[in-house]
């Protein structure tokens, strides 16, 4: 999925996608390109989903932040814009799930990296 943001191109990432789908599983479908999310909803989304945090890739991007706390995904709509999904060969969606950790590969790696920073902010 290709997504235009701020004049840039940006091709989600395979983990990026699954977020996008959980958005739109969950949320309503009156969510537009201009709706924000609170860093809360996204967690308990994350959460719901087997992911400690909130993405990093929406909540430390300064460019999607409204208000305090407050984020836009207008790739949610655009996601809801296509009628259908992308066709892939079996091959390549195999290739794809390689790269995605599991939930609890990607909570090891959060928890890893989380501890590296407070290490490095101690210094």
């Amino acid at each position: 999925m290709t997504t235009t943001n701020n004049n840039n191109t940006n091709v989600l990432k395979p983990r990026q996608l699954q977020f996008i789908q959980w958005m739109d599983e969950h949320f309503p479908a009156t969510v537009d390109a201009d709706t924000t999310f609170s860093r809360g909803e996204l967690r308990n989304l994350a959460i719901k989903n087997g992911v400690k945090w909130a993405p990093a890739w929406i909540v430390k991007d300064m460019s999607r932040q409204f208000g305090r706390g407050e984020y836009r995904v207008p790739e949610l709509a655009e996601y809801r814009g296509t009628a259908t999904a992308p066709v892939t060969t079996d091959e390549a969606a195999e290739a794809r799930a390689e790269d995605i950790l599991s939930p609890e590969e990607f909570n090891k790696a959060m928890d890893e990296h989380e501890a590296r920073e407070r290490e490095f902010n101690m210094i």
